[in-house]
């Protein structure tokens, strides 16, 4: 058998889903030869053949992976690649967003021989999830790991996955609250407007967000050394509220392999 690279595709706006994708390949003690992260710009998609495995992987927006990450991995070459596909949701539910995943990547010409929902903290309201993925499911991410090298590598994974979800797939409705910065804090260093996936942030006022371009990813938040970014005002706290009531009960990582 030929040697097999391993290889790492995902969008990852606040690093949990990069850090779940590092935590299998560490378990398969593979190295990582490309790691793309697909909420940076400009990025190119790796060249892959039947010799690659390779982990894809989405957070869960709305039931559905984000539509920049569907639109860029619809461009993937898969040329018979081994795949691992994964959504990482923040506790609510995953819906279809892996069945959409695998769906695009099997279009691509990939192989999917096994997939996974975990669970990280909500982005948008983190009480929901909170400090997710912890120790548990870091456990279970490395077992994942270890059991996806096991059939992988020995070329004896199975790729007729039934994986969980529903066509057509769930309408994905839009989140009603963005981030926002503070006009007084702002630094006015550019790095969220730098790093904004869809360029929903200036440079020249920083503070504000284009609500009809944000998808409210949280990467501004996340990259904010004055921690002057964040959510707030009458309507986030009201669905909080709701949200937090309805989503807090503990969910489990659904592994198909």
């Amino acid at each position: 058998m030929n040697e097999q690279n391993l290889k790492a595709i995902f969008f990852s706006a606040t690093d949990t889903t990069r850090r779940c994708v590092e935590m299998i390949a560490q378990a398969m003690d593979m190295p990582l030869t490309v790691s793309v992260n697909l909420a940076d710009r400009n990025v190119k998609l790796p060249e892959l053949n039947d010799n690659d495995i390779v982990i894809v992987a989405a957070p869960v927006y709305g039931g559905r992976i984000p539509t920049l990450a569907a639109d860029k991995l619809k461009y993937l070459n898969g040329n018979g690649a081994k795949v691992i596909a994964m959504v990482v949701y923040g506790n609510r539910d995953y819906d279809d967003a892996l069945l959409e995943l695998t769906d695009i990547l099997t279009e691509t010409g990939c192989k999917i021989c096994a997939a996974a929902a975990f669970i990280g903290q909500h982005s948008i309201f983190p009480k929901v999830g909170t400090s997710r993925p912890d120790k548990a499911d870091l456990e279970k991410l490395a077992e994942f790991g270890r059991q996806c090298k096991a059939t992988l590598v020995s070329d004896i994974a199975k790729t007729d996955l039934s994986i969980k979800g529903n066509r057509p797939y769930k309408k994905y409705g839009g989140v009603p609250v963005h981030p926002v910065g503070s006009r007084k804090d702002c630094h006015k260093c550019g790095v969220c407007a730098e790093k904004c996936p869809v360029e929903a942030i200036s440079i020249e006022a920083p503070w504000e967000t284009d609500a009809q371009k944000c998808i409210s990813c949280g990467r501004c938040i996340f990259v904010c050394s004055s921690g002057s970014r964040g959510y707030n005002g009458i309507k986030y706290n009201l669905i909080g509220k709701v949200f937090v009531a309805g989503f807090s009960h503990r969910k489990e990582p659904e592994i198909f392999i």
